[in-house]
């Protein structure tokens, strides 16, 4: 479908992302890359300026956002710790990462938040309008201690700076204070740091805090020193959380062991939590989500004092099971209390995680432990723009916005699988313009 700059979708079935009822028969005026007007169909009056497009029995609802992908363009099982990934070539994974981006924008996200050094890049080829792919609010490589979460050990220092796909090693808060810059140097529009461990080798315990309460408090001052700049912390133990807090975290990325005055600090400070569901309650198998692919057995380092043998996991199948169900119980009585959340996939790589379908899993997970289809799509929508700090511009479909739509031929309110299908989407319009037909990119 070839729009004109001034178009109208006529007759359609209205999702405008707060979770109020749909609104039927409604038209949609957009005038360049913006919505200019909202309204129902009885109060529509032709205007030859405008193209009308009719999409009777249609449903639009806004863009959807992933706000925690990483656009590594790597290729692997992640065996110990992603030395498949980091021995790749820099110029392989780049270009690799712009069609993963646009199989993200074929499943219907047309913005996301990305931590990687390819975002950076990604954000200005995309916003150059010539080749088509999602809105990238980038974090460019974020903050790792050495030997923290994101240090590929069985490298030199030197390569892991050189060669990591999302991350680069910091450690003091003056050295924290340099990468900060050198990252906003380059373009990035929020920071991102990995404040505890995530349970992925001998010193990556997730139980165990990776960043000084003055390292941190760095970190988020000399963000904030841009105007606007946003800060996302990896933090999932309960300490990790409270000092990230404090020191003036916008996000919590993963925080499963959050407690209610941490909830409280939370909602009072408008600190979003980014809860990657699948990612966590699929360690120990809790959820059947579809797919039987199993999940390779990482290769860890290890220390004597809890050495059970090569194939032993870091944690046994009863102490996953524990972790499992803590999840799921702090997430319900966060959901319950207000706090704000986004949803995030945490999407690395292929085929691991595949994108696009990843993303689907997580929306499947949320609906598994409770929250309702209009409560996700708001989710997926409104609070996760909040969480890109873009909820002036995306996120919702009003009068002023961006025209970040897709089109669908089922109500996805309906059922999870309903938005979970790619095939139910007719088009996906951003900035005004048709950008995926039928499963089809459009150039």
């Amino acid at each position: 479908m070839e729009l004109k700059e001034n178009y109208v979708l006529k007759n359609v079935n209205l999702i405008d992302g707060y979770g109020k009822e749909i609104k039927e028969n409604m038209f949609v005026a957009v005038s360049g890359r913006h919505i200019m007007q909202i309204d129902d169909m009885s109060e529509y009056k032709a205007d030859n300026v405008f193209q009308e497009i009719e999409l009777a029995g249609h449903y639009v609802m806004p863009g959807l956002i992933d706000a925690h992908i990483h656009l590594s363009g790597g290729r692997g099982e992640g065996l110990y710790l992603d030395g498949d990934i980091i021995s790749e070539p820099n110029l392989m994974r780049g270009m690799r990462s712009v069609g993963d981006a646009q199989t993200l924008l074929k499943s219907g996200i047309t913005s996301c938040r990305d931590i990687s050094w390819n975002g950076l890049y990604l954000k200005r080829i995309f916003r150059e309008e010539r080749i088509v792919g999602p809105r990238i609010i980038a974090c460019g490589p974020g903050l790792a201690r050495t030997g923290g979460h994101c240090d590929t050990f069985q490298f030199s220092e030197e390569m892991v700076q050189k060669r990591h796909q999302w991350a680069v090693l910091a450690d003091g808060p003056e050295e924290c204070r340099k990468w900060v810059r050198r990252i906003l140097r380059q373009g990035a529009d929020q920071i991102k740091f990995w404040a505890s461990g995530g349970g992925n080798w001998a010193t990556d315990n997730v139980f165990d805090v990776h960043y000084t309460f003055e390292e941190m408090k760095m970190i988020c001052d000399e963000a904030h020193k841009i105007s606007g700049t946003m800060v996302c912390a990896h933090a999932e133990n309960l300490e990790s959380i409270k000092q990230c807090i404090k020191a003036g975290v916008d996000t919590i990325e993963h925080g499963e062991m959050l407690d209610e005055e941490c909830m409280e600090l939370m909602i009072e400070r408008g600190i979003i939590l980014v809860p990657t569901i699948n990612l966590l309650t699929n360690a120990s198998g809790s959820f059947d989500l579809g797919s039987e692919e199993e999940k390779p057995i990482r290769t860890f380092a290890f220390h004597q004092r809890s050495d059970g043998g090569p194939e032993t996991s870091l944690y046994s199948d009863e102490e996953l099971e524990m972790y499992t169900n803590m999840i799921i119980d702090n997430f319900s009585k966060a959901k319950e209390k207000g706090v704000k959340i986004a949803m995030g996939s945490d999407t690395v790589y292929e085929p691991v995680t595949p994108y696009g379908e990843y993303t689907m899993q997580e929306y499947k997970a949320l609906k598994h432990i409770g929250m309702t289809v209009s409560e996700i799509i708001t989710s997926a929508t409104l609070n996760s723009a909040k969480a890109l700090g873009m909820d002036h511009k995306t996120g919702t479909l009003e009068v002023g916005k961006l025209a970040d739509i897709l089109v669908l031929i089922k109500n996805p309110a309906e059922d999870i699988e309903i938005l979970c299908d790619n095939s139910n989407i007719r088009y996906v319009i951003q900035n005004g313009k048709v950008v995926v037909e039928e499963g089809c990119l459009k150039y």
